[in-house]
């Protein structure tokens, strides 16, 4: 019974690997349309127009194949984030929040929330909103709920908030739209649509996919009247010009926040390189 079982778990996980590379190689058939086809393009802080080196990028194909089907593999894993309550591992200190994007759930959070707690940081919560298919307003009010959470379980006057993809601008509604604001002092993005992806055109359905579109209406009412009222928080956007999920790239970029460009990194890689990692504590750590 147990090799009947780990026989399967192989076949699962070999599938995975397997149809990760196969949508990995897709998506970035459509980047490279994009970007050919992108009359906006721009040079972007901490990247530039020369033409990347393709040895270098088909290298990058791996890790971030690979790291899509870790999240995949991972998916179960979320119970351990979602059915614990948030404890204060120390008091008064500022909790990190780990807000996922589309598709995923907190589980994706695993390498940060490791690297994080090895590096001195207590109060850590990856959380999960759900369906993610519902409407952005709706998935941003839990997401403000969570915060509220871990503020009144360790008793500090603000959380710090990580976020990848589609959780920035989720992130970003809740501080504009749900008084917010004054509970968050620092905002990371990891390879966030700021300006929406020319991906979700791709997509089907409703709820928040026609929102996530490129310049759709609810990116363009988030953006209007720039950040927060007061520069009460502060915004870092960790991109890459390689992001096969956000398109076209630019659209990583955030206006009146600290935009830094890690080079050769695909979208879900960037949720499990040590580089991010590393960029992710300089911005907990900036004064």
């Amino acid at each position: 019974m147990f090799t009947d079982t780990l026989h399967v778990l192989e076949w699962v996980a070999l599938a995975a690997i397997a149809i990760s590379f196969a949508g990995a190689l897709v998506l970035y058939l459509l980047w490279y349309w994009a970007r050919r086809t992108d009359r906006e393009r721009k040079a972007m802080p901490g990247a530039s127009l020369q033409p990347l080196n393709p040895l270098l990028g088909l290298a990058a194909i791996v890790p971030e194949a690979s790291s899509f089907a870790l999240l995949v593999l991972t998916y179960p894993l979320r119970i351990i984030h979602d059915l614990a309550p948030f404890r204060a591992q120390e008091h008064g200190r500022e909790p990190i929040i780990l807000v996922h994007g589309w598709g995923a759930n907190s589980a994706c959070f695993l390498g940060v929330q490791l690297w994080l707690k090895a590096r001195g940081y207590k109060n850590v919560y990856a959380v999960s909103y759900t369906p993610p298919v519902i409407r952005a307003e709706k998935l941003a009010a839990q997401l403000a709920r969570h915060v509220d959470k871990a503020l009144a379980a360790t008793g500090a006057p603000k959380v710090n908030i990580v976020a990848h993809s589609m959780g920035g601008l989720l992130t970003r509604y809740a501080i504009k739209h749900l008084d917010m604001g004054g509970k968050v002092g620092k905002v990371i993005t990891l390879g966030s649509p700021h300006m929406g992806s020319k991906l979700a055109s791709f997509v089907p359905g409703g709820g928040n996919v026609p929102q996530m579109r490129y310049r759709s209406d609810f990116i363009n009412a988030l953006a209007d009247g720039g950040l927060t009222p007061g520069d009460q928080v502060r915004y870092y956007s960790i991109y890459s010009e390689f992001d096969n999920f956000v398109l076209p790239a630019h659209s990583s970029v955030l206006e009146g926040a600290e935009n830094i460009h890690v080079h050769y990194h695909g979208h879900c890689a960037l949720l499990y390189s040590p580089a991010v990692f590393r960029r992710i504590e300089q911005c907990l750590e900036d004064d």
